[in-house]
């Protein structure tokens, strides 16, 4: 099978698109003729060797897709050949941007019958991170206001359309006007460009009180701003630093104001509490309620200029690379 492999994690990262031996599944596993796979920012950090975990080498990249299953290992229930599958992986072992791939029956979940292939595999990691992050993480209610920084990015779009399914006033921050349409089309109540005055624009926003939740993806400026704008008993989410640089938080602020910050790793929190929380996610967009999106799209043959093209930040939403002869 063709897949694309890297070899040693170095700066810039190395991959290649190579033959590879068809994964046969293990005790508890599942083989997934892959049909589409996504690519998120946090993909360039594991090939680059900066992510706390590094995964065996030779890495196929990749670590969440949709597909068909072909087989099952001893042991698996509840999945039969043909069916629709998404996989999460949740301990970032990679396999995904292959033409087939071997994943743990917990990583596995079938997805409804009313998405395609390609809006199910941007559900697994941003969608899934975002709904722990603002419900059980950040403990979300109907009523109130939401900021989500990088909203045109994969985490903050699935941010900002299930704080709206959550009953939030949703305020999305971002870097391009045009970008930023996008997302006040796919739900948000108010964008504003964080190439402005942000501090005093949420606060006009919020009537001078602040925000009571802010989602960050983004770390760096937009934290600490988040810090200054934040409501009495706030939340502040960190999910990332695609910044560059992890935000500072501000005890004397968090006293006075009784805030907290909270960190969420989503595949540590699987840990934890259980898979349920991606079914629920499922479940969610089989409603219609809420529909994964996705910003660019690629042949699987393509993963150079996919990366470039997310290295850019020319989309918004996810990015997903489609295998154009998937095996079953």
């Amino acid at each position: 099978m063709k897949a694309w492999v890297c070899d040693r994690y170095t700066i810039p990262y190395e991959m290649e698109f190579r033959d590879m031996p068809v994964p046969v599944p293990g005790p508890g596993e599942v083989q997934i003729a892959v049909h589409v796979t996504a690519i998120a920012f946090g993909e360039t950090v594991i090939l680059e060797g900066h992510y706390q975990v590094k995964p065996p080498l030779p890495y196929i990249v990749g670590n969440e897709c949709s597909g068909v299953v072909m087989s099952v290992g001893p042991n698996v229930t509840g999945f039969s050949k043909g069916d629709r599958v998404v996989v999460v992986g949740f301990t970032l072992a990679g396999g995904a941007l292959a033409e087939v791939m071997c994943a743990p029956q917990d990583h596995v979940f079938k997805f409804p019958d009313n998405l395609s292939f390609e809006e199910a595999a941007v559900v697994p990691i941003n969608y899934y991170t975002s709904y722990i992050s603002l419900l059980r993480r950040g403990m979300l209610q109907p009523g109130e206001t939401l900021v989500v920084h990088g909203a045109c990015g994969g985490v903050g779009l699935a941010g900002v359309q299930l704080g709206k399914y959550l009953g939030a006033r949703v305020i999305a921050t971002g870097s391009s006007d045009e970008k930023l349409a996008v997302v006040k089309a796919l739900g948000a109540d108010h964008v504003v460009n964080t190439r402005g005055d942000l501090r005093e624009e949420l606060k006009a926003l919020t009537g001078g009180r602040g925000a009571d939740v802010f989602l960050d993806p983004v770390g760096g400026d937009m934290f600490d701003i988040s810090m200054r704008a934040i409501a009495p008993g706030g939340r502040i989410l960190v999910v990332g630093a695609t910044s560059g640089r992890y935000g500072t938080p501000r005890t004397n602020i968090m006293l006075v104001k009784n805030i907290s910050v909270i960190g969420v790793d989503g595949g540590k929190y699987r840990a934890q509490a259980g898979t349920h929380d991606m079914i629920e996610v499922l479940d969610i967009v089989g409603t219609g309620a809420v529909r994964p999106y996705y910003g660019a799209s690629f042949s699987l043959d393509q993963a150079d200029e996919a990366f470039a093209s997310l290295a850019e930040r020319s989309f918004v939403g996810k990015c997903i690379l489609v295998n154009p002869s998937p095996r079953a």
